[in-house]
């Protein structure tokens, strides 16, 4: 882990101390990214898996199945391959909206933001944000899905 702090470095110390590992981290360097969020007013973008839905966490935690890309946020490198895994993901829970939202936002993570993992072949990538990251500042919803 880095000498800056993680936004949620808390439980990313308590999922560490039982056993989970961090995976390896880089700096972003600018690199452009997009998300999924939500176009309806006061929802909450741009909050990991397991803050969104503290549940989850001891659930998981109790099952073992925890990891700490779930206290990190989901990016993609290109709409492109964004909006291709978000069809797939609609064919197998038509509900997903409901918790990853409606449309894309776009924009750029730079070093002062956090740090990120390497790209999977599909194109999604974990960023995980440092105390003052808000990406609802400099990310731009740009596309409705």
């Amino acid at each position: 882990m880095t000498n800056r702090r993680f936004k949620y470095q808390r439980e990313l110390e308590h999922l560490t101390a039982l056993g989970y590992e961090m995976p390896p981290l880089y700096a972003p360097d600018n690199m452009e990214a997009c998300r999924f969020a939500s176009s309806k007013p006061g929802f909450p973008n741009h909050i990991p898996q397991y803050m969104s839905n503290p549940k989850r966490m001891l659930r998981d935690i109790a099952t073992e199945r925890a990891n700490t890309s779930l206290l990190a946020l989901s990016c993609f490198e290109t709409v492109s391959k964004a909006e291709k895994f978000f069809k797939a993901l609609l064919k197998s829970n038509q509900k997903a909206t409901l918790s990853i939202g409606d449309s894309l936002s776009e924009g750029n993570i730079s070093n002062q933001d956090g740090e990120v993992t390497l790209p999977a072949p599909n194109g999604h990538f974990d960023l995980y944000e440092y105390e003052n990251c808000d990406l609802n500042k400099t990310f731009k919803i740009t596309k409705q899905l």
